[in-house]
């Protein structure tokens, strides 16, 4: 009997692991924001508004 119920265990589905992705509303853009960088590749210059660069402060530019 319990080599039975142990062989049962064996021909279960697997859980799933992947949740499924929220349905997009029919007719909606999604929101892009504006990416501004400095143009020496600083590391933490990305924002998403123009000014100016925290470690070399130069301007940032638009990425697209």
């Amino acid at each position: 009997m319990g080599a039975l119920l142990a062989s049962s265990c064996e021909h279960q589905k697997p859980a799933a692991t992947a949740t499924p992705a929220s349905p997009a509303k029919p007719g909606a853009t999604p929101a892009v924001e504006a990416r501004y960088e400095c143009p020496m590749g600083c590391a933490g210059s990305q924002s998403t508004k123009p000014g100016k660069c925290p470690v070399c402060e130069m301007e940032l530019v638009k990425k697209s």
